[in-house]
């Protein structure tokens, strides 16, 4: 079973994905990450911005984020495109094409 954390940039602690909408949000999200062969998927809140959730693919941190409104409103419509994106942003990385996102 895909294993999902949120963690604070700031410190590196973990924080519960308690909210009662989040629960579908996060079936989707274990549901595509087993699909496309991640064991991990991390999303990490940003420090200057906690509405910005950067994403972890595995062991790659990718330049990439997701709102946390997606978790806190359930939006699960949406999130599966939102992690083809970051899968994206993590193949561009690998290709040595990340140096010209930032």
């Amino acid at each position: 079973m895909t294993e999902i954390k949120f963690r604070n940039e700031k410190d590196g602690s973990e924080f519960p994905m308690a909210h009662p909408r989040a629960s579908r949000v996060l079936a989707d999200v274990r549901s595509w990450a087993a699909r496309n062969g991640f064991e991990h998927v991390t999303f990490w809140r940003d420090t200057e911005d906690e509405h910005k959730l950067w994403v972890q693919l595995g062991e790659d941190r990718l330049n990439y984020w997701i709102p946390i409104s997606t978790f806190t409103e359930g939006k699960h419509e949406t999130v599966e495109m939102q992690l083809d994106y970051a899968r994206g942003a993590q193949r561009r990385s690998a290709a040595g094409y990340d140096k010209f996102d930032k």
